[in-house]
């Protein structure tokens, strides 16, 4: 459990990582605001799928929707909760210790799914992404982002200086794009910029599916 010394030291840590991406020409917040405008107007309420340090789900929240941020990592969840000083946006969070491949949540209850430098941290995406599909309601739109090259090298980079590994598994934005297409889902929209790649798909209404499913 963490203590609250631990709480402002992640804080201190975070915001010192915000600078230092800064100053190497990444702006991480105009980077989760650039890939969730690629979705247009999203329906609440909004599933981010890992929470990390809670930038995307602040955002999802700055745009007036309530969001549900999933994550395996409790004391990240308590961080990015921690870190969470607006009460406005903090009301619209719900913080939810889960396995993206196992969601506890009914068939169609979200409006839109969004995950944000995700995909490069699983091994195999297939449980993952047939999961986030489930969940989303017929017609709803899924938001995928995660870093260029030359973004994984940025933060490969500051890793590095820190003396750690950043990891970069095989799961890219086009595989899981093929993947959820295969599914049925339609996709919408492409873009790049602020260092990542972007799709925006949508889930097929249910006279849409392919057949068998």
């Amino acid at each position: 459990m963490l203590t609250a010394e631990d709480l402002e030291r992640q804080k201190e840590h975070f915001a010192k990582r915000t600078v230092q991406f800064t100053s190497l020409g990444y702006d991480r917040f105009a980077a989760a605001s650039f890939i969730i405008d690629q979705g247009g107007v999203l329906e609440g309420p909004a599933l981010d799928i890992g929470t990390g340090m809670g930038i995307t789900a602040r955002e999802l929240a700055r745009r007036g929707l309530d969001v549900v941020t999933i994550d395996t990592n409790a004391d990240d969840q308590r961080v990015a909760s921690f870190l969470t000083d607006d009460p406005v946006l903090a009301n619209r969070l719900t913080f939810t210790l889960a396995d993206a491949a196992a969601l506890p949540f009914p068939d169609g209850h979200f409006g839109c799914a969004v995950a944000v430098d995700v995909l490069h941290h699983l091994e195999s995406g297939g449980s993952v992404l047939a999961e986030l599909v489930r969940v989303v309601k017929p017609g709803g739109a899924v938001v995928l982002g995660d870093f260029t090259v030359e973004g994984f090298a940025l933060v490969s980079k500051v890793h590095a200086g820190e003396g750690r590994i950043h990891p970069e598994g095989p799961v890219t934005v086009d595989w899981a794009c093929g993947f959820l297409c295969a599914l049925g889902l339609t996709e919408r929209h492409v873009a790049g910029g602020h260092m990542h790649d972007v799709r925006v798909l949508r889930t097929p209404h249910h006279a849409d599916l392919p057949d068998g499913q």
